[in-house]
């Protein structure tokens, strides 16, 4: 196992960096393999209507998040963007600023914890063409070298630890100016096609706005805005043997399964998403919307909570070698 050493920046987002040269070579893992896990989560921007918070970010949830998931010790912790409420009327703060306030809690509150985030929609509010989110977290994600989408580089990109190498994690960008709600087909059909010819045992693709909505957010607020590529990307991740797509952006758990008819019987794409580290809760009117003919079908929903998803992996099973569970977390 290769050794860590901690890289932390002024103004960008500190991690814990694995030493790695060259390229990663996707085997499974060996036989009797240690189960391991991460942590996803998303969504912990304030509101600044009913409780402001001058950060830009409910500090109390997201503070009690952080330490909850930094003493279970996940291998890295997945963040599907709204870290930040981003510049409005109602908040003093600049975008900067709230990226400033993101950074320095992470830094303080769970120094060890190596994060992995995507944008949302909300850091768009003051930073439309990412810029800023550039300079400020380039730096962390350049450090665990990642791999990134060519022309998308601090917005997409694959990850693998070092130390699990049969695990492939694909971030995608859904706010590129003139591509919101959409991911670049192209390169993550590169992206997915890799990890398949690397014998990848597991795939994970997560980014902010869910493929279908599952409680809030209509078909003109998610990837539904653009239905024949939201089709697309959704046969792709399951065409490529992609099980999981984990999202945020509606302010709720759920566990979605999504099939097809024209799919074979026993192929299900999970969409997990879990916007509730500290986000004003929405409402949830179900699963509402052109489904353009897929089947959806509610596995586990959760209203009001805040918490996050422990994901585990544990391959020295013959099935059911991904598990995944929501934890709810009291501030």
């Amino acid at each position: 196992m290769l050794g860590v050493r901690k890289i932390s920046y002024r103004r960008c987002l500190p991690l814990a960096v694995f030493c790695l040269a060259g390229v990663l070579s996707l085997v499974p893992g060996p036989a009797g393999a240690v189960p391991w896990s991460f942590a996803v989560a998303g969504d912990d921007r304030s509101d600044p209507l009913h409780s402001p918070d001058p950060t830009g970010i409910n500090t109390v949830v997201f503070k009690h998040l952080l330490h909850e998931i930094a003493g279970r010790q996940p291998r890295f912790l997945l963040f599907t963007g709204d870290l930040v409420v981003g510049e409005n009327p109602l908040t003093r703060a600049r975008i900067e600023t709230q990226f400033d306030n993101w950074t320095n809690l992470v830094q303080t509150e769970a120094p060890s914890l190596t994060i992995l985030p995507v944008r949302g929609n909300h850091e768009t509010k003051g930073d439309p063409d990412g810029q800023l989110w550039l300079k400020i977290f380039k730096p962390g994600l350049d450090a665990l070298h990642v791999t990134y989408f060519p022309g998308e580089e601090g917005f997409s990109y694959s990850y693998s630890a070092p130390d699990h190498p049969e695990t492939v994690i694909i971030g995608v960008d859904q706010f590129l100016p003139g591509a919101a709600h959409r991911v670049n087909l192209t390169q993550l059909d590169h992206a997915l096609h890799d990890a398949r010819e690397r014998k990848a045992a597991h795939i994970f693709v997560f980014a902010h706005e869910m493929a279908f909505t599952c409680g809030s957010h209509g078909d003109t607020e998610n990837m539904a805005a653009f239905p024949r590529l939201r089709d697309q990307f959704v046969n792709m991740l399951a065409d490529y043997g992609c099980q999981y797509f984990l999202a945020g952006h509606d302010h709720a758990y759920d566990w979605m399964l999504i099939h097809h008819p024209e799919w074979p019987a026993d192929r299900v794409l999970n969409q997990i998403v879990a916007g509730t580290a500290g986000a004003p809760f929405y409402p949830d009117k179900q699963y509402w919307g052109d489904h353009h003919g897929y089947t959806l079908t509610r596995k586990e929903h959760r209203q009001n909570t805040h918490g996050y998803l422990w994901v585990t992996m544990d391959d020295r099973a013959a099935t059911n070698q991904v598990s995944c569970a929501f934890v709810p977390v009291t501030p």
